[in-house]
């Protein structure tokens, strides 16, 4: 096997010596509170986020058993309580339950992308260029358009929606083997 090697370069082009020397060089060219650049992006993207990915979830389920179709699955996951496997006994159906937390994780990250382009461009800022999160995303509206804000939000919609899909179809799989409500 190949083994590929990477080296962490400075913007002047020196080696820096791996993770522990790009973090001594930040620390020491722009001080230690730069290692906390776009944390306020961060954590104001949190609660939004897990808002909209619970609460998606939860509005298109409920949906769904409330429908006739849904009604129709429940009512004959009741008669057939016994015979029903872990998989059967999904509320939604495997593939609903997938498609569903893929739905939820998409829109969640739809709505607290903006926080994340925010973050990266505070991560960027230089010594010399030091502007708060809310004065770095009026530049980038500014620089950009609104459209701006939403920059990469298809490959990082490609990354999450497998990891949604799967959260969602483990968290019901498992109340149904831990036998949990």
């Amino acid at each position: 096997m190949f083994q590929v090697r990477t080296r962490l370069v400075a913007p002047g082009g020196e080696a820096l010596g791996g993770v522990i020397g790009a973090f001594r060089h930040v620390v020491q060219t722009e001080g230690f509170f730069s290692l906390y650049k776009g944390l306020l992006p961060s954590i104001l993207s949190m609660a939004p986020s897990g808002a909209v990915f619970y609460g998606v979830y939860d509005i298109l389920k409920s949906a769904y058993l409330h429908s006739p179709e849904g009604r129709k699955r429940i009512q004959n996951m009741r008669q057939q309580d016994q015979e029903l496997n872990a998989l059967e006994q999904l509320e939604l159906g495997p593939m609903r339950t997938f498609l569903y937390g893929a739905i939820s994780g998409a829109c969640a990250e739809a709505a607290t992308y903006p926080f994340e382009v925010v973050r990266r461009q505070l991560q960027l800022q230089g010594r010399a260029t030091k502007m708060s999160a809310l004065a770095t995303a009026v530049k980038i509206v500014e620089r950009g358009g609104f459209p701006a804000l939403y920059a990469g939000l298809i490959p990082s919609l490609l990354q999450v929606l497998p990891s949604a899909s799967i959260s969602y179809f483990v968290y019901e799989f498992m109340k149904i083997v831990l036998k949990v409500e």
